[in-house]
Protein backbone atom coordinates (compact mmCIF):
# COMPACT_ATOMS: atom_id res chain seq x y z
CA UNK A 1 0.00 0.00 0.00
CA UNK A 2 1.67 3.54 -0.99
CA UNK A 3 2.26 5.49 1.62
CA UNK A 4 1.87 3.46 4.42
CA UNK A 5 4.49 3.33 7.03
CA UNK A 6 7.11 0.09 7.11
CA UNK A 7 6.37 -1.62 10.31
CA UNK A 8 10.24 -1.42 10.94
CA UNK A 9 11.37 2.54 10.58
CA UNK A 10 7.34 3.88 11.02
CA UNK A 11 8.95 5.86 7.21
CA UNK A 12 6.42 5.81 4.64
CA UNK A 13 8.49 3.66 1.70
CA UNK A 14 11.95 2.88 3.48
CA UNK A 15 11.96 -0.13 5.29
CA UNK A 16 15.50 -1.50 7.07
CA UNK A 17 17.81 -3.21 4.26
CA UNK A 18 18.40 -6.95 4.86
CA UNK A 19 21.67 -8.36 4.75
CA UNK A 20 21.93 -12.34 5.97
CA UNK A 21 25.31 -12.62 5.13
CA UNK A 22 28.22 -10.02 6.01
CA UNK A 23 31.43 -10.00 5.18
CA UNK A 24 33.64 -7.76 7.62
CA UNK A 25 37.39 -6.81 6.13
CA UNK A 26 39.44 -6.93 9.04
CA UNK A 27 43.19 -5.84 9.76
CA UNK A 28 44.38 -4.20 12.96
CA UNK A 29 43.66 -0.65 11.81
CA UNK A 30 41.20 2.04 13.71
CA UNK A 31 39.23 2.31 10.66
CA UNK A 32 38.50 -1.70 10.57
CA UNK A 33 37.90 -1.67 14.27
CA UNK A 34 35.68 1.27 13.88
CA UNK A 35 33.90 -0.65 11.19
CA UNK A 36 33.35 -3.72 12.87
CA UNK A 37 31.76 -1.80 15.66
CA UNK A 38 28.75 -0.28 13.72
CA UNK A 39 27.97 -3.62 11.39
CA UNK A 40 27.93 -5.97 15.01
CA UNK A 41 25.02 -4.07 16.11
CA UNK A 42 22.84 -4.46 12.92
CA UNK A 43 23.98 -8.48 12.52
CA UNK A 44 22.72 -9.11 16.18
CA UNK A 45 19.65 -7.35 15.36
CA UNK A 46 19.00 -9.17 12.18
CA UNK A 47 20.60 -12.52 12.94
CA UNK A 48 22.86 -12.19 10.08
CA UNK A 49 26.01 -14.18 9.93
CA UNK A 50 29.22 -12.42 9.82
CA UNK A 51 32.22 -13.26 7.99
CA UNK A 52 35.85 -12.31 9.26
CA UNK A 53 38.63 -11.87 6.66
CA UNK A 54 41.79 -11.06 7.20
CA UNK A 55 44.13 -10.88 4.36
CA UNK A 56 47.86 -11.57 5.33
CA UNK A 57 49.78 -9.57 2.17
CA UNK A 58 53.02 -10.90 0.60
CA UNK A 59 56.01 -9.39 2.63
CA UNK A 60 57.29 -5.89 1.65
CA UNK A 61 60.27 -5.59 -0.75
CA UNK A 62 61.87 -3.80 1.45
CA UNK A 63 62.46 -6.84 3.86
CA UNK A 64 64.04 -8.65 1.57
CA UNK A 65 66.80 -6.09 0.99
CA UNK A 66 66.75 -5.55 4.68
CA UNK A 67 68.00 -9.26 5.02
CA UNK A 68 64.53 -10.22 6.75
CA UNK A 69 63.70 -14.05 5.04
CA UNK A 70 60.67 -13.42 3.21
CA UNK A 71 59.09 -16.39 4.70
CA UNK A 72 59.84 -15.49 8.25
CA UNK A 73 57.88 -11.95 7.71
CA UNK A 74 54.91 -14.15 6.05
CA UNK A 75 54.73 -16.86 9.33
CA UNK A 76 54.95 -13.66 11.89
CA UNK A 77 52.24 -11.44 9.99
CA UNK A 78 50.52 -15.06 9.68
CA UNK A 79 50.42 -15.63 13.41
CA UNK A 80 49.63 -11.81 14.32
CA UNK A 81 46.67 -12.07 12.13
CA UNK A 82 45.34 -15.35 13.64
CA UNK A 83 45.95 -13.70 17.02
CA UNK A 84 44.05 -11.09 15.95
CA UNK A 85 41.09 -13.15 14.60
CA UNK A 86 40.61 -14.93 17.43
CA UNK A 87 40.68 -11.48 19.76
CA UNK A 88 38.31 -10.15 18.24
CA UNK A 89 35.94 -13.00 17.50
CA UNK A 90 36.46 -13.68 21.39
CA UNK A 91 34.99 -10.17 21.87
CA UNK A 92 31.90 -10.47 20.01
CA UNK A 93 28.14 -11.32 21.14
CA UNK A 94 28.20 -15.16 21.73
CA UNK A 95 25.04 -15.22 19.94
CA UNK A 96 26.26 -13.80 16.61
CA UNK A 97 27.39 -16.82 13.84
CA UNK A 98 30.64 -15.67 13.16
CA UNK A 99 33.36 -17.39 10.87
CA UNK A 100 36.56 -16.60 10.61
CA UNK A 101 38.96 -16.58 7.28
CA UNK A 102 42.51 -15.66 6.96
CA UNK A 103 44.03 -15.89 3.34
CA UNK A 104 47.37 -14.56 1.69
CA UNK A 105 47.62 -12.00 -1.27
CA UNK A 106 46.60 -8.68 -2.46
CA UNK A 107 43.95 -7.65 -0.32
CA UNK A 108 41.58 -6.50 -2.50
CA UNK A 109 41.46 -9.64 -4.96
CA UNK A 110 41.21 -12.02 -2.21
CA UNK A 111 38.35 -9.99 -0.78
CA UNK A 112 36.81 -9.77 -4.10
CA UNK A 113 37.43 -13.83 -4.86
CA UNK A 114 35.60 -14.46 -1.43
CA UNK A 115 32.57 -12.44 -2.32
CA UNK A 116 32.58 -14.61 -5.74
CA UNK A 117 33.19 -17.89 -4.16
CA UNK A 118 30.97 -18.38 -1.55
CA UNK A 119 27.36 -16.01 -0.58
CA UNK A 120 27.85 -12.85 0.52
CA UNK A 121 25.03 -10.03 0.72
CA UNK A 122 27.50 -6.94 2.02
CA UNK A 123 30.81 -6.07 2.64
CA UNK A 124 31.69 -3.97 5.72
CA UNK A 125 35.20 -2.29 5.52
CA UNK A 126 36.95 0.37 6.75
CA UNK A 127 38.85 3.08 4.66
CA UNK A 128 42.39 4.15 5.72
CA UNK A 129 42.61 6.88 3.86
CA UNK A 130 46.25 6.12 2.52
CA UNK A 131 47.70 6.16 -0.81
CA UNK A 132 47.60 8.47 -4.09
CA UNK A 133 44.89 9.75 -6.67
CA UNK A 134 42.15 7.39 -6.71
CA UNK A 135 43.39 5.79 -3.32
CA UNK A 136 43.19 9.48 -1.40
CA UNK A 137 40.18 9.42 0.28
CA UNK A 138 39.47 5.65 0.58
CA UNK A 139 42.23 3.89 0.52
CA UNK A 140 43.86 1.52 -2.32
CA UNK A 141 41.84 -1.56 -0.91
CA UNK A 142 38.78 0.10 0.11
CA UNK A 143 38.41 2.04 -3.37
CA UNK A 144 39.15 -1.03 -5.57
CA UNK A 145 36.43 -3.24 -3.79
CA UNK A 146 34.19 -0.35 -3.58
CA UNK A 147 34.65 -0.16 -7.12
CA UNK A 148 34.41 -4.21 -8.33
CA UNK A 149 32.08 -5.45 -5.77
CA UNK A 150 29.04 -7.67 -6.93
CA UNK A 151 27.48 -6.54 -3.52
CA UNK A 152 27.21 -3.53 -1.85
CA UNK A 153 30.10 -2.09 0.32
CA UNK A 154 30.05 0.21 3.22
CA UNK A 155 33.09 1.89 3.46
CA UNK A 156 33.62 3.59 6.82
CA UNK A 157 36.23 5.93 8.32
CA UNK A 158 36.28 6.74 11.94
CA UNK A 159 36.02 10.78 12.44
CA UNK A 160 39.83 12.49 12.37
CA UNK A 161 41.12 12.74 15.70
CA UNK A 162 39.25 9.75 17.25
CA UNK A 163 41.65 7.76 19.00
CA UNK A 164 41.13 4.03 19.31
CA UNK A 165 39.79 2.60 22.53
CA UNK A 166 42.25 0.46 24.22
CA UNK A 167 41.57 -3.09 24.09
CA UNK A 168 38.80 -2.79 21.36
CA UNK A 169 38.92 -4.70 18.23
Amino acid sequence: MAGAADEQTGVPGFAWPRYPRILVALDETPAAAFALRHVVPYAVDQRSQLTLLTVVPDPPRFAVTAGVPPEQMTEQMERDAERHLRHVTATLPQTLSVTTILRHGDPAEEILGLVRAQPVDLICMGARGRGRVSGALLGSVSSAVLHHSPVPVIVMHPPFGQAEPAGRA
